[in-house]
């Protein structure tokens, strides 16, 4: 069989990919409405000759008026947009329908995200300070063409200094010489700028250090020999895929949802359902990424202001967090592939190419097995998952998301991290491996963690839901019982916010079901999906301020009651953010959190030492969670499929 070319493959998958007007009220900002919120911002008279567009999004409507809207009734469309004029940071929200604007209203305490515009600030009066231009001078460096200087950090402690202003600490690098990978770092020197007055506070110079040239290179020429290949391993589906789409909404094995690219949150999934017979019921109303924290682990100035906020702080600077797939690499050719826009500074619309892809993946694994009869009959089905796919680039980091439905009722989410490690320059002294490790020719990988925070609107048939906690815990037996102990499971009902932030050590396991407390399964309980996923606890001190600021840490499960207010476990604006924004100030009030409309929040976490495996690029290191039916169903989904033949 004449294995399809690439060129053929993507034209197969152009339907899905091509631009199109809305069709449904969830889905994505289109191109003319990138120009309609535009347009409604400039009638407005609100805007001056300083204005740069951040983040235009999607304005959900009601989510009731979600769950009643049926195709071909008409859409009443709305977006969200943060920008910034002159010195200050503002939100917007417009009617793309009628092009006008609904709100206007300036930010708090210079909380705005950051933009390529600022960098440039930061860098232009770094490099003519005389100061600046003398320490670099002292590292013999009196061309300045390639030099850079740059904002290194996301930190924020609440200083006097930095009230009210945006205040970052800046580093400076040569790129003469670079191919790949990173330019040489200019250690050593800081260089503390105010933007809000357009002023350098400080010049902090603790002396040279033995230059390095660019480090990490990863391009062909600087690889060098290769490997020899493996032989291809093709996959095809001759008679195309098996789910079906209509504009974003997707149906394959039972599974109906839809998604939708956004910039600052990635991909967002809704409406999440599965039809079990003749009903279809619904699981999640919808899911997506909120936050990902990145905490660097070096107590030096930059390296202790490193405190990484990616989607509260830095979509503009992605040019949203998605990046394009490659097809063939990073999806199989024969996926799906999905475009999607985002905004320029000015607010004209950009496409981005294969944001998104979607396939079926079948790796030999099998949905379930059995061997009965003594031996002589084996009763195995395959398994196939449904893969919604995203990358992210966050500067030196690259992540991997997948949404993956599979044929036994569960969604799994998994996280491939990827990337360049951060690095700094060996001294050649003891204290080299305080903070982190040697990883390749005198260069020291810096230890960080990642947290990720997941928002799972969680509608178990229905809205009204409630957190079940089951304790694992051991039960000592009787004296005359010659087994001496087993464990049990104690259910826990919490009531309230502060009783559903949930921790689970290996010591004390628990199991948490979201569940609906109305709806009984034939056995008499509750129906319910597991949040299956533990993650890593932070070790930063309780009184931290970068540990406060990203307040979600504390717990890896969060429950609220629903509000469309509430959709980054971090706050709204996390750049410049106060201690305690998002999830703890929210769950101050101590809300109820039973037999209501609840959402779960996941924090993903894990801590990295880095090796000198992971260099110059890191190998994928995966990880994940799960939702799992718990008494969803009255059987296995998946018994019922089909036997290869």
């Amino acid at each position: 069989m004449r294995t399809p070319t690439l060129a053929v493959l993507l034209a197969c998958s152009a339907t899905a990919a091509a631009g199109q007007s809305p069709v449904h009220p969830l889905d994505g900002i289109s191109a003319r409405e990138h120009w309609a919120a535009y347009e409604a911002l400039q009638s407005s008279g609100k805007l001056d000759s300083t204005f740069r567009l951040l983040y235009v999004g999607l304005k959900e409507p009601a989510k009731a008026d979600v769950n009643a809207w049926r195709p071909g009734q008409p859409l009443r469309r709305q977006a969200l947009v943060h920008l910034t004029q002159g010195k200050y940071g503002y939100e917007a929200a417009v009617d793309l329908t009628e092009k006008r604007l609904l709100s206007w209203s300036q930010l708090k305490g210079r909380q705005f995200m950051s933009s390529i515009a600022e960098g440039g600030a930061a860098e232009a009066l770094a490099l003519k300070d005389a100061r600046v231009q003398a320490a670099l001078k002292r590292r013999g460096i009196a061309d300045l063409t390639h030099v850079g200087c740059f904002p290194a950090n996301n930190g924020y402690f609440d200083l006097p200094e930095e009230r009210d202003r945006r205040v970052l600490h800046v580093t400076c690098d040569d790129s003469r010489g670079r191919i790949s990978g990173y330019p040489e770092a200019l250690n050593n020197l800081v260089v503390v700028v105010d933007l809000t007055n357009d002023k350098v506070l400080r010049v902090v110079d603790s002396g040279v250090e033995q230059r390095t040239g660019p480090v990490g290179g990863h391009s062909p020429e600087e690889i060098g020999p290769t490997r020899a290949a493996v032989n291809p391993v093709e996959m095809v589906q001759s008679k195309g895929p098996s789910y079906a789409l209509n504009g974003h909404e997707v149906s394959w094995q039972n599974w109906k949802f839809h998604f939708r690219m956004d910039a600052r949150r990635g991909l967002v999934l809704s409406k999440v359902r599965y039809q079990d017979g003749d009903r279809e019921r619904s699981v999640m109303y919808q899911g997506s990424l909120s936050e990902l924290f990145v905490p660097y682990m070096d107590a030096a100035d930059p390296w202790n202001y490193q405190g990484y906020f990616d989607l509260g702080t830095y979509p503009s600077i992605f040019g949203g967090i998605a990046s394009s797939l490659e097809p063939g690499v990073e999806c199989p050719l024969y996926a799906t592939y999905f475009n999607s826009y985002v905004v320029t500074d000015k607010g004209a619309p950009r496409e981005r190419q294969r944001t998104s892809c979607l396939f079926e993946r079948t790796t030999g694994d099998v949905a379930w097995r059995h061997t009965r009869a003594g031996g002589s009959v084996n009763e195995a089905r395959p398994r196939t998952d449904l893969v919604l796919r995203m990358y992210m680039n966050a500067g030196n980091y690259d992540y991997l998301f997948d949404w993956v439905f599979q044929q036994d009722g569960a969604i799994s989410v998994n996280v491939g991290a990827t990337g360049m490690d951060q690095v700094k320059a060996a001294s050649g002294t003891p204290k080299d491996n305080d903070y982190g490790r040697m990883i390749a020719d005198k260069l020291i990988g810096v230890n960080h963690s990642h947290f990720f925070s997941f928002r799972l609107d969680m509608d178990v048939d229905g809205e009204q839901n409630a957190l079940l906690v089951d304790k694992l815990q051991t039960t000592t037996l009787p004296a005359d019982n010659p087994r001496r102990s087993v464990w049990t499971v104690n259910a826990l009902a919490p009531q309230r916010e502060k009783d559903a932030m949930r921790m689970s050590p290996m010591n004390a396991p628990e199991i948490w079901r979201i569940v609906n407390p109305n709806v009984k399964n034939p056995f008499g309980w509750p129906v319910g999906y597991e949040v299956e996923g533990h993650g890593a606890m932070s070790l930063l001190t309780p009184d931290d301020y970068m540990r406060r600021r990203a307040g979600f840490v504390d717990h890896t499960l969060w429950v609220t009651p629903y509000s469309p207010a509430e959709m980054y476990a971090a706050g709204d604006y996390p750049s410049n953010s106060v201690a305690g924004e998002g999830l703890p100030q929210w769950t101050a009030a101590n809300r109820l959190v039973a037999n209501t409309d609840v959402v779960a929040w996941l924090t993903l976490g894990f801590h990295h030492v880095p090796r000198p495996e992971d260099w110059p690029v890191m190998p994928v290191a995966w990880h994940s969670f799960r939702l799992v039916p718990v008494g969803f169903f009255a059987r296995s989904p998946a018994i019922d499929i089909p036997k290869l033949r």
